[in-house]
């Protein structure tokens, strides 16, 4: 060898590091903690998510974004899974970032036709 340096990289590439802070919203040690104590010895099986969403909709009357990002995180399931299962279920009032939290009581009237044949 003529003592030339090779570089395996390509020209113009750049080296990733690993990144000190995980990518997305990061957990609030505050939520992650009222989320540690309404569960409490409960398991953290994915089937239980619901029953562990309607825990926090109870206790706060909302489920606000960082309690579900401790909530994902406690279950060790991704923050658009459990996201996305709490959205979809009309009963979670789901609270975004710079929302105002709805009243602790919420009234809800099924206009649909099957509630109105069933007489609603």
């Amino acid at each position: 060898m003529s003592g030339q340096e090779i570089s395996a990289r390509k020209k113009g590439s750049k080296l990733k590091l690993p990144r000190a802070v995980g990518k997305g919203r990061q957990v609030d040690p505050k939520a992650l903690a009222e989320v540690q104590a309404l569960l409490g010895d409960e398991s953290r099986q994915k089937d239980l998510l619901i029953e562990h969403l309607h825990k926090i909709q109870d206790v706060y009357h909302h489920i606000s974004a960082p309690h579900l990002v401790a909530l994902a995180r406690e279950m060790k399931l991704s923050k658009a899974e459990v996201y996305e299962v709490a959205t979809f279920y009309h009963h979670f009032d789901v609270v975004k970032e710079g929302e105002t939290p709805p009243p602790a009581l919420t009234v809800r009237v099924c206009e649909s036709l099957t509630c109105d044949m069933m007489g609603a």
